[in-house]
């Protein structure tokens, strides 16, 4: 593991954030060269206490300039409108740039479906050319997200503050396919973490054209046989999970409408193996990061301020 920090920029002279302070670094691995923004809402206060949450597609959360639509979810603005206490604010987010990296190019584009995909769910594919394909292609080791996690985020954060992250001060938040992610990474590290935040999860998969021509068309209808392996995969997994909250939110628009039936038979599941969740749905509400970012405040109530 290989880490290099790129810059510091203290509150002075960093403009990004409207509250609180904000670093950036990079680190370089064999799984990825990748940007990091470590987000203090409450002036680098770090105690025993402090609740570290890992977020993905961390090019989303502040600064619309580094997303490749020029949107934000506008986390430091929805903290400061929430105007919390010293105490509610004791916790830091690490921000995980995606393998998209905030621009439009094919590579890119694909590869972040690709890095966030739940790799043990490739598994539950009947067999045929998609399952061949997903291994080929998506099961690649340069594209294993959640070892970049385990073996590169989680250890240069601790070095830096020099902490131990486990189940008692360690969270993770994603949405889309981020959202899929951070719930594979409860189920395969619940060592690790006290909760995930799934937002408008993508458990609708890709076809494989899509898959091609996402950068051009930017549609997606879904998978069904990509459905079925990832609720099978939650499903022969569920138990790994022992005390552990999850949020799933969804709205009702545009790509958001296709996630209802997939959400309520892994409802289904969790209500089958009494596991601690809550599940939201936003009427009128579509898959843009402005949207996500608007109910933060909520996730935040449940999973860290309760």
């Amino acid at each position: 593991m290989r880490i290099f920090l790129l810059l510091f920029i203290s509150i002075n002279s960093f403009s990004d954030v409207s509250f609180g302070e904000l670093e950036d670094f990079v680190i370089e691995s064999d799984y990825d060269t990748r940007k990091i923004q470590i987000y203090y809402p409450n002036n680098k206060l770090i105690n025993s206490d402090t609740l570290f949450i890992l977020m993905n597609d961390g090019e989303e959360l502040f600064n619309a300039a580094d997303s490749w639509h020029n949107m934000e979810w506008g986390i430091d603005e929805k903290l400061k409108q929430m105007n919390l206490s010293e105490s509610d604010l004791n916790f830091v987010i690490i921000a995980i740039h995606s393998a998209k990296k905030g621009n439009r190019f094919f590579i890119d584009e694909t590869k972040r479906y690709a890095e966030y995909f739940p790799k043990e769910a490739i598994g539950y594919l009947n067999r045929g050319i998609k399952k061949r394909l997903y291994q080929k292609w998506i099961n690649r080791n340069s594209l294993n997200y959640l070892k970049f996690l385990t073996l590169d985020v989680i250890p240069f954060v601790e070095e830096k503050f020099d902490i131990k992250l486990n189940k008692k001060n360690l969270g993770i938040i994603g949405a889309s396919m981020g959202g899929l992610a951070a719930l594979n990474a409860l189920i395969e590290h619940p060592d690790l973490f006290k909760f995930a935040g799934c937002i408008s999860t993508h458990w609708v998969g890709i076809k494989p054209l899509e898959y091609v021509l996402l950068p051009i068309t930017r549609e997606i209808k879904g998978d069904e046989d990509t459905v079925n392996a990832i609720i099978s995969y939650v499903g022969s997994n569920i138990n790994n999970i022992d005390d552990q909250k999850i949020y799933f939110d969804h709205g009702t628009f545009g790509l958001d409408s296709l996630y209802s039936s997939p959400q309520k038979k892994i409802n289904k599941i969790l209500d089958s193996k009494s596991k601690d969740y809550k599940y939201l749905v936003f009427d009128g509400y579509d898959h843009y990061a402005p949207e996500f970012g608007s109910r933060f405040d909520g996730i935040l109530e449940y999973l860290v301020l309760n």
